[in-house]
């Protein structure tokens, strides 16, 4: 529906509409163009006019109380974007018609994210040597919910997901488990062994609480935070001796029921990059060396 409809639909329901919208009562909405609503004795007609944008909002109809209408049409380097909904209340994803633009998206969305990096341990003991070209991590937020207020600037979302982190150790020495829980880290046990890696390994339940700016262009900027339930966590270590290969695996390596990420990402037309910092301890500062989790890699 073009400017030339919508100053029709005005003059023909003679009445005058301030930029806030008005209630009105009119009978019939009617025009010539081939893209013309007629609606019978709407309860409500709402136009809301800035400098680019212009939206049209009916509501009820002789026929059915219920009727929602709603078309929004933004004007851009002489050309426009309309959107349009008809019966939807404000929950529903909206139907978008013509030019779609950068920083004009629907109100409510839902996505799906996945991330690959590398994991690196802080403030652990001496003899701790975490390895982050071979310490990854991979999260997949399975579910996230988007919500953008007019303008298309600000985006707020949480959802939930899925965290899997992987901190290897190389050199001469080894994580493992003792007969009271406790996980500590200890040579190996020959001095003939060739060790290939020793590593702690956690599963969490994730949920994102994001703020995103865009920018434009296809650059954004998000920052929050990333709650995470530590569902498991294990052990285990790879190594040879005198031709023979041997592996040691455990549960519950002591991880902390509940940490929190600090996040951050950039977006760029090309890649997004993410960091992930926790200042909580991974594992159980009373049963295992304490250390905090640092981590960067791709988001897509």
């Amino acid at each position: 529906m073009n400017t030339k409809l919508i100053s029709m639909m005005v003059v023909a329901m003679g009445i005058s509409i301030s930029s806030h919208g008005a209630s009105i009562q009119p009978t019939m909405i009617q025009a010539t163009d081939n893209d013309t609503l007629i609606v019978n004795n709407p309860r409500k007609v709402t136009v809301i006019t800035d400098d680019s944008l212009q939206t049209i909002r009916i509501e009820g109809r002789n026929d059915d109380p219920n009727f929602h209408y709603e078309n929004t049409i933004q004007l851009v380097d002489s050309n426009y974007v309309s959107g349009l909904t008809v019966n939807s209340d404000r929950w529903d994803f909206s139907l978008p018609i013509g030019e779609r633009r950068h920083g004009k998206k629907t109100e409510n969305e839902c996505t799906t994210h996945l991330g690959f990096g590398w994991c690196n341990a802080l403030g652990g003991p001496d003899n701790m040597d975490i390895a982050m070209g071979s310490s990854w991590e991979i999260f997949w937020t399975i579910m996230q919910w988007n919500y953008t207020p007019k303008g298309g600037h600000h985006i707020w979302s949480t959802g939930i997901g899925v965290d899997w982190r992987n901190y290897r150790m190389k050199g001469h020495w080894r994580f493992d488990k003792l007969p009271d829980d406790n996980v500590v880290i200890v040579p190996y046990s020959s001095e003939d062994v060739h060790n290939q890696f020793s590593r702690i390994k956690v599963f969490s339940l994730q949920v994102p609480l994001l703020y995103r700016y865009r920018i434009g262009h296809g650059f954004s900027l998000s920052a929050g935070t990333m709650l995470n339930l530590n569902l498991h966590s294990s052990l285990k270590t790879r190594y040879k001796l005198n031709g023979d290969k041997y592996k040691d695996t455990c549960n519950g390596a002591q991880a902390n029921p509940v940490t929190v990420d600090f996040m951050g990402i950039i977006s760029t037309p090309a890649v997004s990059l993410y960091v992930k910092y926790s200042p909580c301890n991974v594992l159980k500062s009373a049963h295992a060396p304490k250390f905090q989790s640092l981590s960067v890699g791709i988001y897509l």
